[in-house]
């Protein structure tokens, strides 16, 4: 852990250890309940994520503090839903045939795009349908979750086009804040890992000596950092915090290796990501798609005894 602290300024504790990051994520100290006074950077930094994820004031569910009350049932409740969804398609069923055909190399990184958000989008209506809008609508609320640049920020702001961006997502199902939030944020971890994926898929070797499990492991990508402010003053690991400290935990870089992938989705913590099943078993019936198809074309295309 590596705290800067300034006091007035700023009070920030960077957590790369996967241990650690374990231990504060669950320890009740440590929530997402955001006081929004303190340190200067501190109250920016907030604000801005704060305005970025929420919607006519409504906080977007992975911002909701553990004390929440609705927050636990409805989390548990996707969770549910989506393991059943897993289940349908781990196997590889028609479905997933256009992820499929874009990972052995057809098509644009737009289109994947598209693709994701819908299958994401169908999650949680059945009939949604994925548009260039929509598409770069989750692009722009992504941006300027990232972005640094203050007057292009200010710009999307006063125009009213990051709200617009939002509440497009929004209308498109039924106001579930969930769904918007996973349309733009775990679109992009989707988008990245099907990106791997293809890199794996192009390379017969590869293809050919990798299990499903493993393939899948090589796609899986964890948001790079997530935040927790501690509610009372203390120490942790041997670093003292103070009230409104943010602790910012790098789980991008403490989920490689194999000891540690379970900081991918927060397995253990109870702000577990509800796709923690879903995403890997997405990653496998798309992996198996391509896989049987790339053999049997290899197959086919290989001069028989009579051929010859």
């Amino acid at each position: 852990m590596k705290r800067t602290y300034f006091p007035g300024i700023t009070d920030i504790v960077v957590v790369t250890d996967p241990a650690e990051i374990r231990t504060i994520s669950n320890d009740s100290r440590f929530d997402r309940d955001f006081i929004g006074h303190g340190p200067v950077r501190n109250v920016q930094r907030l604000r801005k994520m704060l305005r970025i994820f929420s919607l006519n004031g409504r906080r977007f569910p992975p911002l909701l503090p553990r004390t929440d009350p609705s927050r636990a049932a409805a989390q548990d409740e996707l969770w549910s839903r989506l393991n059943v969804k897993a289940d349908e398609v781990k196997h590889g069923p028609p479905q997933l045939e256009p992820l499929a055909e874009w990972v052995r190399g057809i098509g644009t990184a737009e289109k994947l795009g598209l693709l994701v958000q819908q299958s994401i989008g169908r999650l949680f209506l059945e009939t949604f349908t994925a548009t260039e809008e929509s598409s770069a609508a989750a692009s722009m609320v992504l941006e300027a979750a990232s972005s640094s640049n203050v007057l292009r920020m200010l710009g999307w702001r006063n125009s009213g086009r990051l709200e617009r961006a939002k509440t497009l997502l929004a209308s498109m199902v039924n106001g579930d804040l969930t769904a918007v939030v996973a349309m733009i944020t775990a679109r992009q971890l989707i988008v990245d890992g099907l990106h791997k994926m293809r890199q794996l898929a192009a390379d017969p070797a590869l293809r050919s000596s990798m299990t499903t499990d493993a393939a899948v492991d090589e796609c899986l990508f964890a948001p790079a950092t997530v935040l927790r402010q501690a509610k009372t003053s203390g120490e942790v690991g041997g670093c003292p915090f103070r009230r409104g400290s943010l602790f910012i935990l790098e789980l991008g870089s403490a989920s490689k290796g194999a000891a540690n992938r379970d900081l991918v989705f927060l397995s253990q913590s109870w702000s577990r990501c509800p796709a923690e099943k879903w995403v890997p078993a997405l990653f496998g019936g798309v992996w198996r798609r391509v896989s049987t198809t790339l053999h049997e074309s290899q197959k086919t295309s290989r001069p028989s005894l009579i051929d010859s």
